[in-house]
């Protein structure tokens, strides 16, 4: 049945969203499938009080989503956490992040990392507190990813920037151009368990991009056509491995996609799609 369903996602140019609204924050791995949404939830009408919403990441626990100060009237922008079933827990400042402030998150562990203009901040998860920053290839560095080792990022653009960073606060990350196969890029998570990188767009098209460890593309994945997407991150992995992407629209909000890989090696994409 998975191997069915991956064919038929495949087999067509664009796919727009004709089911049922799921639930918000509830998966049902029983019924659905690759690139299904499987999770939704309104971030204006749960909490945050305008459209200025712009990253996402997820601290193991919770999702901080980060809010643009500038645009919203206000001198600093703000960080707000929602539980996996997108009820508001806590809010607060981005320590005087200006503009939009911090755009996409990725978290390790103990830090979340946000970039504003070309430095990467960096917060404890245990304290909310900023801990410091180092300085990325890119101003800003929209897109935030992190697999474990490296950092990865982007900004409206085609190239992924590989980063190595030391671990000093105030220090500059050593990068490289990673990958050029993304389409417009504004957000990034690594996928661990599909070991691939997803890079959501901007650009009104609704891509969302899904690129190889290699850097090599897998496939543009219009999921939501005419979408203007903000950042993205991984979240749960079981009983599905699960993909969050914020769209920018009305309402902002975030949405859950199975990404649970399927029995085929990465090779195989092409010889399925060689069948149409």
């Amino acid at each position: 049945m998975k191997f069915f369903a991956l064919v038929l996602v495949m087999a067509v140019a664009a796919f727009a969203m004709t089911d049922a609204a799921p639930e918000a924050g509830i998966s049902q791995p029983e019924v659905d499938d690759w690139m299904d949404e499987i999770a939704y939830f309104d971030l204006e009408g749960g909490g945050i009080p305008n459209a200025y919403t712009v990253g996402c990441g997820w601290d193991g626990v919770n999702f901080w989503i980060t809010n643009g100060a500038g645009q919203a009237g206000a001198s600093t922008g703000m960080f707000y956490i929602f539980d996996h079933a997108g009820i508001l827990l806590d809010s607060f400042p981005q320590n005087g992040a200006p503009g939009w402030g911090l755009r996409d998150l990725c978290c390790d562990g103990v830090y979340m990392y946000g970039s504003v203009s070309s430095a990467i901040d960096y917060y404890d998860i245990s304290t909310n507190v900023k801990v410091g920053a180092f300085t990325g290839p890119i101003s800003p560095n929209r897109a935030m990813a992190f697999d474990g080792t490296c950092f990865y990022t982007s900004s409206f653009s085609t190239d992924v920037y590989q980063l190595t960073w030391d671990g000093v606060s105030g220090s500059t990350a050593a990068n490289t151009v990673w990958s050029t196969a993304a389409t417009s890029a504004y957000g990034a998570a690594w996928d661990a368990i599909g070991d691939c990188l997803w890079v959501t767009s901007a650009n009104s098209t609704g891509i969302i991009d899904q690129i190889a460890a290699d850097g090599s593309l897998i496939e543009h994945h219009t999921v939501i056509s005419g979408a203007t997407w903000g950042g993205a991150t991984m979240a749960l992995t079981v009983p599905i491995n699960e993909l969050f992407c914020l769209e920018q629209g009305s309402p902002d909000c975030m949405h859950g996609y199975d990404v649970t890989p399927v029995s085929l090696e990465r090779d195989t994409w092409g010889s399925i799609k060689s069948l149409f």
